[in-house]
């Protein structure tokens, strides 16, 4: 089992700790259409759905929901056995995903924080995942953005897009995920530590499934 593989099961045992004995129709503010149960529902479906071979319309907002109708009948409990036994053959074969590998820890690792506000736990604001969440993010933003940007974070560069940044966008590894992923309003995003020409920026940090809320989110 490689670096990938540690890491998305430490990544399951956390999420595991963190919804057990949890209310299971919780809302999840992040998530606003979601539960507590539907978020682990999600991430426990992917490995199932991964062995399984259903990858049509892998990431697309039906892919997921199936995941959830699918596991709707079930306890937390229930599915934490399901992932539980799903979740080791993924563990052996994450690292030869590709990107897809650091797809799946973000994804992962965001449902993860979202679940944490849900339920007043701390965030997870350090850890060696925080890296690979912004390795796959700075690749996917990069197809997006209309120029390159630079990131820095928690000591750390990295680059989205070819040639010359057009700006430079600054703070944790924690706060930069959460506003690349839709988890900051337009307001927040803006208000952030930018240098450069972010305005022309900004509205690319809205790529692939991810949109500002209407709404300011702490955490």
């Amino acid at each position: 089992m490689g670096e990938l593989g540690d890491l998305y099961a430490e990544g399951r045992e956390r999420f595991i700790g963190i919804v057990a004995g949890a209310d299971p129709t919780k809302p999840v503010p992040t998530c606003p259409l979601w539960t507590v149960k539907d978020t682990l529902a999600h991430v426990a479906g992917i490995p199932a759905d991964i062995l399984a071979g259903r990858l049509d319309g892998v990431a697309t907002d039906p892919w997921t929901e199936a995941q959830v109708v699918a596991r709707r009948n079930q306890s937390i409990a229930e599915i934490v056995q399901e992932w539980r036994e799903t979740g080791p053959e993924i563990d052996a074969m994450v690292d030869s995903f590709g990107p897809t590998g650091k797809q799946l820890l973000l994804d992962l690792t965001t449902h993860e924080q979202d679940v944490r506000l849900a339920l007043g736990r701390p965030a997870l604001r350090d850890a060696p995942v925080l890296d690979v969440g912004l390795d796959f993010l700075a690749l996917g933003l990069g197809a997006a953005l209309p120029k390159a940007l630079s990131i820095e974070a928690d000591g750390r560069t990295w680059q989205a897009g070819e040639g010359i940044p057009a700006a430079t966008l600054r703070g944790s590894r924690f706060d930069v995920i959460r506003a690349c992923t839709g988890r900051r309003s337009r307001a927040q995003v803006e208000a952030m530590d930018w240098s450069g020409d972010a305005a022309s920026l900004v509205d690319a940090l809205e790529f692939g499934p991810f949109t500002f809320p209407a709404n300011d989110i702490v955490e």
